[in-house]
C-alpha cells in the first residue's frame, strides 16, 4: 500500500505507472474510510494467519489472497493542459475497460457493470458481495473491484482481479454481508492461468513496458510507517 501510495506521488511529468503483485499471506485490506474498529476481530485474523491493511483507496473489505493485485498511477492534470484536471469518473472507465479487454484476451466473458447499479456505503460489507457501475464483471458477478484516491498531483486506482474465491473467509473476521458468489478467472477458464499469464495480458491491454520495481524511496519510506501502524489501520 505504501508503494503504490508513493507511486502517485512520484510520478514524473506525463508519465503514468501500471503495478502488479501478489501477496505473501491472506490479508484483509480496509477501505479507508471503512469502519473497522468494534466490527473486524483482529485477534482471530491473527489465529487464521492473516494479515490486516488499511488502504489507501476507498471502497470495502477485500482478502488479498489468490489473486492478483493491480494499481495504476497517473498525473491529476492534463499534461497538454495543466489547468484541466482528469475526471475520476473517465480514468475509472478508461482503466477498467483496459482490464476487461486483458481479461477477454484470455478468453474471459468480461464486460463493464452498467450505470444502473447502486454503489454501497463504506460499512456495507465485503467488497465482493456487490459490484458498482462500472466495475468489471463476467457473467453478472463481480471478478475485479477497483477504488480510487487523489494524491497531491496524481490519482491512484488500484484493484484485485479474482483467481479463485477466498473472500468466504471475511465472515470469519466479523466482515458483514453475503451475496452472490463473486466469478473467478478459475471459475470462467476452467484452469489457473499460467504463470505470468494474466500479467502478460494487462502488460499488452495497457501497453506497458516490463521494467523491475523501483527501489524504494524516501517517501516510500515514510509512507511505510503509516501502512503499518496500527493507528492507520485502526484509523475508524
Amino acid at each position: 500500500m505504501a508503494r503504490d501510495h508513493a507511486l502517485a506521488l512520484g510520478l514524473a511529468a506525463g508519465r503514468a505507472a501500471l503495478r502488479l503483485y501478489r501477496w505473501d499471506v491472506p490479508t484483509l485490506s480496509l477501505g479507508r474510510n471503512e469502519p473497522a474498529r468494534g466490527r473486524y476481530d483482529a485477534t482471530r485474523a491473527r489465529a487464521l494467519g492473516v494479515g490486516i491493511v488499511r488502504r489507501p483507496t476507498g471502497g470495502r473489505a477485500v482478502l488479498h489472497w489468490r489473486e492478483l493485485t493491480y494499481a495504476v498511477a497517473l498525473p491529476a492534470r492534463l499534461p497538454a493542459t495543466p489547468s484541466a484536471t482528469l475526471g475520476a469518473r473517465t480514468v475509472y472507465h478508461w482503466i477498467n475497460t483496459r482490464l476487461a479487454l486483458a481479461l477477454a484476451s484470455l478468453g474471459v466473458p468480461a464486460e463493464i457493470a452498467p450505470a444502473a447499479r447502486s454503489v454501497g456505503p463504506p460499512d456495507a460489507g465485503a467488497c465482493f458481495r456487490s459490484a458498482a457501475p462500472g466495475e468489471v464483471v463476467a457473467g453478472g458477478c463481480k471478478l475485479v473491484g477497483s477504488a480510487q484516491v487523489r494524491i497531491d498531483g496524481g490519482l491512484l486506482q488500484h484493484g484485485s482481479i479474482l483467481i479463485e474465491d477466498d473472500q468466504g473467509l471475511l465472515g470469519e473476521l466479523g466482515v458483514p454481508g453475503s451475496g452472490p458468489a463473486p466469478a473467478t478467472l478459475c471459475s470462467l477458464l476452467g484452469r489457473p492461468p499460467a504463470a505470468g499469464e494474466l500479467e502478460g495480458a494487462l502488460l499488452a491491454a495497457f501497453d506497458a513496458p516490463v521494467v523491475e520495481d523501483p527501489l524504494p524511496c524516501a517517501s516510500e519510506r515514510e509512507l511505510e510507517e503509516r501502512y503499518r501502524s496500527e493507528e492507520w489501520t485502526w484509523r475508524r
